[in-house]
């Protein structure tokens, strides 16, 4: 996956989180993102470095899973909260530690 589709979801997962007034990882996601806008290559010291944020935020207790959509009709929650588990799943895999 480029960096530049990486960016692109951290952002919407960023945006979702806005949504639902959830503003305790921006400073990590936007550290991500600064990182992945320098394109670094999948073995570099700076890619480890944006894998272990991810991953520190994404895994921790009281991490990213704590956040749902909580918001509009039945459907509509369970739409958006599966767009986000696979927002969430993407980047956990594009993360894997190697």
């Amino acid at each position: 996956m480029k960096n530049t589709h990486l960016i692109s979801l951290l952002t919407e997962l960023k945006d979702i989180f806005h949504s639902e007034n959830c503003r305790n990882f921006d400073a990590g996601i936007n550290a991500i993102i600064r990182i992945l806008s320098d394109d670094p290559l999948p073995n570099s010291n700076e890619w480890a470095q944006a894998t272990s944020m991810y991953r520190t935020m994404a895994g921790s207790k009281s991490g990213f899973s704590d956040v749902y959509i909580d918001r509009g009709t039945a459907e509509q929650r369970i739409a958006a909260n599966a767009r986000l588990d696979t927002i969430r799943q993407m980047l956990w895999d594009a993360f894997e530690r190697v």
